[in-house]
């Protein structure tokens, strides 16, 4: 961790459901959605209270490309309610805390810049991956290295689907399949879950939950490019999560998007040590 930075503490306070609104959750597979012909910012959804999915463009099959959005910055509201209401796993853009932190969190694994791999190390930076399995195969020990640094690699799906398109049963193949994988792959099953594109509807949450997942994170900010893109006015606010995805020039952005973080006066934290132990262990 660069120098000034001060422990973490977990904070007991109760996470919230996020219910994020479409223009908030554009950004994640844009890169997927364009190499596919579809519109970068797809419109997703989250749905708590019927499975019955918005109108998405169709599923694509992703492929490796470096074509990226443009993050949206039209601002969106949240919503919250106590995550016993419905005993499924709540799903999260920030975390409760009044400390000065961020979460930066990556997502996918087709670009991995070995140099990134040390400049975390060497900076102590906490990151938490969401990787993509059809990503993440060609080469796990480059993860695997990135965990040994203790960056947690959570479940992005197999594929990148548009859950919300999907039944049931096929979520939970997406998610079970990339956690079984990765217990085996990285000899920690992930707890945390990133839907594609930033669609969730009730059949997710219920996937998830029977995959072994505590919550669904999306995210209150995007980065491109080392800029940050803000979901709502006022800059970074305590407890939000930034959402990153492994880049060609990867050790460069990352420089960037910090010296933003830290203008502002905030530190990346480590998400799991902010989550609360009764929830999340």
């Amino acid at each position: 961790m660069t120098s000034g930075r001060t422990g973490p503490t977990r904070t007991t306070a109760l996470l919230a459901v996020g219910m994020l609104t479409a223009t908030s959750l554009s950004a994640c597979g844009g890169k997927h959605a364009q190499a596919h012909g579809m519109a970068a910012h797809p419109s997703p959804t989250v749905t708590a209270g019927s499975p019955t999915p918005t109108p998405v463009p169709p599923t694509p099959t992703p492929t490796p490309t470096t074509a990226r959005p443009t993050p949206t910055t039209k601002a969106s509201p949240t919503t919250s309610a106590p995550v016993s209401a419905t005993g499924l796993p709540p799903v999260l853009s920030k975390v409760p805390t009044s400390k000065k932190v961020v979460f930066i969190t990556i997502d996918d694994g087709w670009e991995q810049d070995q140099d990134f791999v040390d400049f975390l190390g060497d900076n102590h930076i906490p990151i938490t991956v969401f990787l993509l399995n059809d990503a993440g195969k060609k080469n796990y020990g480059y993860f695997r290295r990135l965990q040994q640094l203790g960056n947690p690699i959570e479940d992005h799906s197999m594929t990148h689907p548009l859950m919300t398109r999907l039944s049931y049963a096929t979520q939970k193949w997406q998610i079970c399949q990339t956690a079984d994988i990765y217990a085996k792959q990285f000899g920690t099953r992930p707890t945390l879950f990133r839907a594609p594109y930033g669609a969730a509807n009730l059949n997710t949450r219920k996937a998830a939950k029977a995959c072994g997942m505590k919550a669904i994170f999306f995210w209150r900010e995007t980065s491109e490019h080392g800029d940050i893109a803000y979901q709502t006015a006022g800059g970074l606010q305590p407890g939000d999560i930034i959402l990153v995805h492994f880049e060609p020039h990867m050790t460069r952005d990352f420089r960037q998007l910090l010296r933003r973080i830290y203008k502002q006066g905030f530190q990346p934290a480590a998400l799991h040590d902010y989550l609360p132990s009764a929830d999340f262990s």
